[in-house]
């Protein structure tokens, strides 16, 4: 006589919702830990211009190409530009407001972080490592695809034009998102 056991119907499922609750706790933690990186890097530049001390001093890179490319962006006036996108971006990711735009605005400032410390500065060994440099442009990268369902609409190959009437749309950017936490799930 064979005895029989019937296992739970739903422990697929909790081992299911487990997988999820921990790839969007990973993912949080990238918006956060990302957005407050670029706090801090954005505002050490900025309240030098005000007067006050850096809260790290910016290295203007190791090799001539690296010092040469920051010293330029420097020069001209664009690094405050970019620091000023690092704080925007990091308020945004931190705060979650705006999360795939601030992400898509970061991706070149994430890329040029990423090249001026490996490639300007040879320090391929740095690839695989914790080095904040490197984790930004790949935490970018990570979030950007976990957020891939707000660009695949702009990746149409023809697009119509939008209308006028389209501007009544722009309150809808404050509204909650159509899906909430629980209907994400399945």
């Amino acid at each position: 006589m064979a005895v029989t056991t019937r296992v739970p119907t739903d422990t697929a499922t909790t081992n299911k919702l487990d997988i999820w609750f921990v790839g969007k706790l990973v993912l949080t933690f990238f918006r956060i830990m990302l957005g407050a990186w670029m706090i801090v890097s954005g505002a050490s530049h900025l309240l030098s211009l005000f007067g006050y001390p850096p809260i790290f001093p910016q290295p203007l890179g190791n090799l001539h190409p690296s010092n040469v490319m920051l010293a330029s962006l420097l020069e001209v006036g664009l690094f405050d530009l970019v620091k000023t996108v690092e704080l925007l971006v990091g308020l945004c990711l931190v705060f979650n407001v705006f999360v795939p735009l601030a992400l898509a605005v970061a991706l070149p400032v994430s890329y040029m972080v990423f090249h001026n410390s490996i490639a300007l500065n040879m320090r391929y060994d740095r690839i695989v490592s914790t080095y904040m440099a490197v984790w930004c442009l790949y935490m970018n990268v990570i979030l950007l695809l976990a957020h891939i369902r707000y660009y695949l609409p702009m990746l149409r190959m023809r697009a119509p034009m939008g209308k006028l009437s389209d501007f009544r749309m722009l309150p809808s950017i404050f509204e909650a998102p159509e899906q909430e936490a629980g209907k994400d799930r399945r």
